[in-house]
């Protein structure tokens, strides 16, 4: 599976818990609070929706607009993250 640098950063941003995209895009490398309450949720949704598609990350049903990884997407981000370590 290739990922784009975008969805690599969304990837890495995520975590277990259950996020809105603003708060993903808080996290996101070089982005500052300001910038990620104006325009994280454009930012961050188009890597989201490939993200989900791939299965690596989940939408919560009963919610509007949160999202967590899967288990799969948790171990593709731990090889991401070896990968940068290198």
């Amino acid at each position: 599976m290739r990922l784009t640098e975008k969805q690599k950063a969304v990837l890495l941003a995520l975590t277990n818990e259950w996020q809105t995209p603003t708060q993903i895009a808080k996290k996101l490398p070089g982005k500052n609070e300001e910038w990620a309450a104006m325009y994280g949720s454009s930012y961050v949704n188009q890597p989201l929706k490939a993200l989900i598609r791939e299965g690596l990350v989940i939408k919560k049903p009963d919610s509007r607009g949160q999202y967590r990884l899967t288990p799969g997407g948790a171990a593709i981000k731990d090889n991401v993250v070896h990968e940068t370590q290198r």
